[in-house]
């Protein structure tokens, strides 16, 4: 938190940014890529990511706890996939208040195990301590990717894609109702992704988990290009027309855990034709510039509804 109550607090990245710059110089070793995708890289091929969800951050009440334990194995699924990869092992470390709800630990196992038996993730070990307050769940996972998709591989003229529709779990939160699926429940696109991985279809990739507006300029600023967003071509569905404002759902909640990635105008056809067989919902939504900007055409971006340091998504799309 800030030093001074009445300070603005910084943000995540600054977090991020103070935590990086203290760290030693790298020393050669196997680890080719460390801070700055969606997983670190070890040995070549092996992919390695963390991720932690906290009560009254990432879920609220009527999340159940099998959905909680369902989406703390799929935010860290989407990690992998965004890489090209598969994922294979997992560890959890769960903070729990006293008194014990074992109701609570029982339905959170199921959802946990349902997920790890949907994308062959074995559970390998962990730790378990006691919270003074909310719940805390954490995973560490492992995967591997036999050509990694990084951030920083897009050129200038790559179209820009998306996979899902990004916005129905923004609809789920704020409207309590269609939505809730896509919210409690991700289906991060692991087998297209990997197929997009192995057949070196995409430039760069990334996980689409704290919505375009503000994952599109990480991907840019890591490859060096800017973009320009067509809010016309965003794919849509009839839970994101119930928004009050569509085009903040889709841009600005977060919460998706799709697929962001570019590639060469020349794949379009391969990469529909990839999308239909594997029965995913692709969109060319834009395409990547030299000018170092991310726009969106003829309107402006609405402001983030998310950060991980606020105990709610923001307003209502």
């Amino acid at each position: 938190m800030p030093d001074d109550p009445g300070e603005q607090d910084p943000g995540e990245q600054f977090v991020i940014d103070t935590i990086l710059a203290a760290r030693p110089p790298s020393a050669s070793g196997p680890v080719r890529l460390d801070a700055g995708d969606d997983t670190a890289i070890v040995d070549g091929h092996t992919l390695v990511t963390t991720d932690t969800l906290v009560e009254g951050v990432h879920w609220d009440q009527r999340a159940r706890p099998f959905d909680v334990g369902w989406k703390c194995i799929a935010v860290s699924v989407s990690d992998i996939a965004a890489m090209g990869g598969a994922p294979t092992w997992a560890t959890l470390s769960l903070c729990l208040p006293r008194p014990l709800d074992a109701n609570w630990v029982r339905a959170f196992a199921r959802g946990l195990g349902d997920a790890c038996a949907q994308w062959t993730v074995r559970l390998v070990g962990g730790d378990t301590t006691r919270s003074p307050g909310a719940r805390v769940v954490s995973i560490t996972m492992g995967g591997r990717a036999e050509h990694p998709l990084l951030r920083s591989g897009a050129a200038v003229g790559h179209d820009i894609w998306v996979t899902g529709v990004p916005g129905e779990a923004a609809v789920g939160f704020m409207h309590n109702g269609p939505g809730l699926t896509a919210l409690h429940h991700p289906q991060p696109p692991v087998a297209f992704a990997r197929a997009l991985s192995r057949q070196q279809l995409a430039g760069a990739a990334m996980d689409l988990s704290d919505g375009l507006a503000t994952d599109l300029p990480r991907l840019c600023k890591a490859s060096g290009v800017g973009a320009l967003v067509d809010p016309s071509a965003l794919p849509t569905s009839p839970i994101l027309r119930t928004a009050k404002r569509p085009l903040a759902a889709q841009v600005a909640f977060g919460d998706d855990y799709q697929l962001l990635f570019t590639a060469a105008p020349e794949h379009r056809t391969s990469i529909v034709a990839l999308a239909n067989a594997h029965q995913v919902r692709a969109t060319r939504i834009g395409h990547t510039t030299a000018a170092r900007t991310v726009r969106l055409l003829n309107t402006s971006w609405p402001a983030p509804e998310f950060s991980h340091f606020v105990s709610a998504h923001g307003h209502a799309p």
